[in-house]
């Protein structure tokens, strides 16, 4: 049985986690808006609707559009990444996570003019308020994707480049 190119592992989980937060990001904007907050996990996770025309802790209010399309140049550009397999697996999976979540945002800011965030987090409020004098933002399922990208790319070694020896240009 031949084996998968290496490209189609993270392919496939940027697909399925792109499609999985657009399907929930739908779900949250037809269940939530009116909703009040509803706790998933006591003292950790709850659910509390808005939308962002900006991004966290309020930066860039009302610049969706050209968030939406840095966003986009990001996931596309991941994607094109991925598409050529030359990034070794654990950092193509990191690329991968912050590519969907980069893409989900933008299809938020381009098709509904802002993103929609859903998740808020009583814990992180207490130690953010510890911090400063606002809550920890609401967010969503692409920012904690992003989040996990990033985080994969700090914790996976570079690659190791081969050192080709330069011939004596003297």
């Amino acid at each position: 049985m031949p084996r998968p190119s290496p490209q189609v592992i993270p392919l496939l989980a940027f697909s399925v986690l792109l499609l999985a937060d657009l399907l929930v990001k739908a779900w949250a904007s037809q269940h939530l808006p009116a909703a009040e907050p509803r706790t998933l996990i006591p003292g950790l996770l709850s659910l509390n609707y808005t939308l962002n025309t900006g991004m966290a802790w309020g930066l860039l209010p009302n610049l969706t559009l050209p968030l939406a399309l840095l966003r986009l140049l990001v996931g596309l550009g991941v994607v094109a990444a991925l598409f050529r397999g030359r990034i070794p697996g654990p950092r193509a999976l990191a690329l991968g996570l912050i590519g969907a979540g980069a893409l989900s945002n933008a299809v938020d800011g381009l098709t509904r003019g802002a993103v929609v965030d859903y998740l808020t987090s009583p814990l992180l409020d207490r130690v953010h308020l510890l911090l400063s004098t606002q809550s920890f933002p609401i967010f969503n399922g692409a920012d904690m994707l992003v989040l996990a990208g990033v985080v994969l790319l700090v914790l996976t070694p570079a690659p190791r480049t081969a050192l080709r020896p330069q011939g004596d240009h003297l």
